[in-house]
């Protein structure tokens, strides 16, 4: 009664287990803007028993969902900026296969060994030690802004302080972004920022959610508010793309994935509507809660490699794939225009259009 078969995971899965992991991973994605892939795909290996490669897939699948469901939810809330997806989204995609493909390569490195302890894939190793560094930094500053913010007299709200992203980079042309309090932002630097997390996002098998939210507040100074609604349109096109590149490979098992909807679609309207009545000091210290409790995981994914006798989180990998130099240099001049083209197209598109509509908007709300 409590356990079912799903369609590509080989056993039957303790399916209410599923649905409360399902809630928790939209919690997550509703409150701080992140798929929640990087909690969910090693719960799935480690406690469900999935196979890695439909645990990936069907992640990737499940987060489509939640994200555009978020997304909708901050809207109408009137947080975050979606000028900023529009202008990162043409690197993103372009990112996300320059990522796979770099992901594809690395399996081509074979397996190492550390002394007498288990052998790990080369792949592995690489992206857990990326996984590592990138959110031992992402921790380290977020504890850092909480015991900041404690210090205040006056909490800060949504107030916007330009970060060094804004401040620091003056390459034009510029994009004003009045939702999130910003002017003159550098639309070269958003593009190719869209395009590092669509490689984070296709080489890690992430959203790419976990890197972009403390960017948009420490890089651009947003609120935690402002920036879980910001990151969430760009999040449902990237793991949009994962999906399909996933379910043309056969990794993604749909009853799986809407096993884990249905859950989640409930916890991520509770996460949006927690980010709306939560201090944001407190929002803070969860995140960086959460991201220790990742940090975690990864260690114990890790530990065949350092500890002998440690079973770890076992990854699947593609197939290498062989370039030549000339494919090479064609790819990496298409990974450097398309970003900056893309971005420019969408400032263009953002001063003709969306700068009108939000004129008018104003003039609406001084009437009323």
């Amino acid at each position: 009664m409590w356990y079912v078969h799903i369609e590509g995971v080989g056993h039957a899965v303790f399916w209410p287990g599923i649905l409360l992991l399902g809630l928790f991973i939209g919690y997550i994605a509703g409150m701080f803007g992140v798929g929640g892939g990087f909690v969910l795909t090693p719960f799935l290996i480690n406690v469900f028993r999935i196979p890695a490669q439909v645990s990936v897939g069907s992640a990737l699948g499940q987060k489509c969902g939640t994200s555009i469901s978020s997304f909708l939810k901050y809207r109408a809330l009137k947080r975050g900026d979606p000028r900023i997806d529009l202008v990162m989204l043409g690197g993103s995609l372009i990112g996300v296969d320059a990522g796979v493909r770099i992901l594809s390569w690395l399996t081509s490195l074979g397996s190492w060994r550390l002394d007498h302890n288990s052998p790990m894939p080369a792949v592995q190793v690489v992206l857990d030690c990326l996984f590592l560094v990138m959110l031992g930094w992402v921790g380290f500053y977020t504890v850092r802004d909480a015991v900041e913010a404690s210090k205040r007299t006056v909490p800060r709200g949504d107030l916007t302080i330009p970060g060094f992203l804004v401040t620091k980079i003056r390459i034009p042309p510029f994009v004003n972004l009045p939702e999130v309090q910003l002017e003159q932002v550098s639309v070269p630097m958003m593009a190719y920022l869209g395009f590092i997390l669509g490689v984070a996002s296709g080489l890690m098998g992430i959203g790419g959610g976990v890197i972009f939210t403390p960017i948009l507040m420490y890089g651009f100074g947003l609120s935690v508010r402002n920036s879980a609604g910001t990151g969430i349109l760009l999040l449902y096109v990237t793991v949009a793309v994962g999906t399909i590149e996933s379910s043309m490979q056969g990794f993604v098992s749909l009853p799986l994935s809407m096993l884990i909807l249905v859950g989640s679609s409930v916890g991520s309207q509770l996460g949006t509507l927690s980010t709306h009545y939560w201090p944001n000091r407190v929002l803070r210290i969860i995140f960086a809660v959460l991201i220790f409790m990742t940090l975690c995981v990864i260690g114990l994914d890790l530990s065949p490699f350092l500890l002998p006798g440690s079973p770890g989180i076992k990854i699947g990998v593609t197939k290498p794939q062989h370039y030549t130099l000339a494919w090479l240099f064609v790819y990496s001049l298409i990974c450097l225009t398309v970003p900056i083209l893309w971005g420019v197209a969408a400032q263009k598109y953002i001063a003709k259009n969306m700068a009108s509509r939000q004129t008018q908007t104003d003039n609406e709300s001084q009437v009323h």
